[in-house]
């Protein structure tokens, strides 16, 4: 997959307001360490959570809780990734703020929903966004 430029300026635009928000105390959500490291790879720096690390959404949103931070959710768009999306929206939404999914939604259009896995975000964008 080729990104045009108008791509790469939303990628990067994306990752900036990323990170504004966890430099005002959000926390970001993905599924897997991979997940993770694809963002970090294309210049996220903000404090990630990985949803595998905490055996079960209970855990995982009684810690976000407890933390007290916005919640941003970028969990995967396939099969499992939505269904683990809408559990943890009905916990949050009785415990602590979270995005109301703007993040993943302008995900899934500056991809033009072509990228279902955020781990395979850098391995489509990585040279273009380094430039």
């Amino acid at each position: 997959m080729v990104y045009e430029r108008e791509q790469i300026l939303e990628i990067r635009s994306f990752i900036e307001s990323l990170n504004y928000e966890c430099e005002a105390d959000a926390v970001v959500v993905v599924e897997g360490k991979k997940d993770g490291n694809a963002l970090r790879d294309i210049g996220f720096n903000g404090e990630i959570l990985v949803y595998n690390n905490f055996r079960g959404i209970i855990n995982l949103v009684d810690y976000m809780s407890r933390k007290g931070k916005k919640v941003i959710l970028l969990l995967d768009r396939d099969r499992k990734g939505k269904a683990l999306t809408s559990k943890i929206i009905k916990k949050l939404d009785l415990l602590c703020p979270h995005d109301n999914l703007y993040y993943k939604k302008w995900f899934v259009k500056m991809t033009r929903g072509k990228i279902t896995c955020v781990e395979n975000l850098s391995k489509y964008c990585l040279p273009f966004v380094e430039n």
